[in-house]
């Protein structure tokens, strides 16, 4: 490994955030492309169920016990929430958290 590597390891070290130990989501600093694709799905889908169930964040707040920030910040990309957390809000509007992998074969 050189010195390069070692660099580039220590940056990426440093740019990581430890999980906020109240909510326990992990504050993003410089999020890459793909993350931010899959945080913006996250916050889509957030907000589909929402409307679904005519919910406000509000709304949410008060039936997942969650602060109004936490969730704010969970749509609009600024923490990765746990999974834990996407389950209370599948369990708050009624649906099934589903996760999965797709191939990305084509997508080219």
């Amino acid at each position: 490994m050189n010195n390069e590597d070692m660099k580039a390891i220590f940056e990426q070290i440093d740019n990581l955030k430890k999980p906020d130990k109240k909510s326990g989501e992990v504050e993003i600093k410089m999020p890459n492309d793909t993350l931010s694709e899959v945080l913006k799905g996250v916050s889509e889908e957030i907000q589909r169920v929402l409307d679904e169930n005519n919910y406000t964040q509000e709304d949410l707040c008060r039936i997942t016990n969650m602060s109004q920030s936490n969730i704010s910040k969970i749509q609009n990309g600024k923490v990765v929430p746990r999974i834990e957390t996407l389950q209370k809000i599948a369990v708050a509007t009624h649906t099934k958290l589903v996760i999965s992998f797709e191939s990305m074969e084509g997508d080219e």
